[in-house]
């Protein structure tokens, strides 16, 4: 029980720095609030490419024997595909560096708790 309460408690320390952290990666860089609470890609092409990697995700994760790497493998494809698409077609707003911090710290997460359950 206290291996598990440690990492409920780093977890929550991880996201409390990375929340600071990407407020005030925001001011530095100048980066505008989002207009919603939704992400909205830069366009359709975009969207639909990531309707269609959750969906072959949501079907392929029942036949795989190892699921957490393969959250792992669908987060670092996904968050690199859209940093790519937002450096590529808006890179002007800067959203691709906090998408790419976001990969980072999702990543770390994933992979301190699979390495340590």
């Amino acid at each position: 029980m206290s291996f598990l309460l440690n990492y409920i408690i780093f977890i929550i320390v991880i996201f409390i720095i990375a929340i600071v952290f990407e407020r005030w990666l925001k001011k530095k860089l100048k980066i505008d609030k989002s207009k919603g609470s939704f992400y909205k890609g830069v366009n359709s092409f975009q969207r639909w490419t990531e309707m269609a990697m959750i969906v072959a995700f949501l079907i392929s994760i029942w036949f795989v024997d190892n699921p957490i790497s393969w959250l792992i493998g669908y987060f670092l494809i996904s968050l690199s595909f859209r940093a790519f698409m937002e450096w590529k077609y808006n890179r002007e707003e800067k959203e691709y560096i906090l998408t790419l911090y976001s990969m980072f710290i999702y990543l770390l997460v994933l992979v301190i708790g699979f390495y340590l359950i």
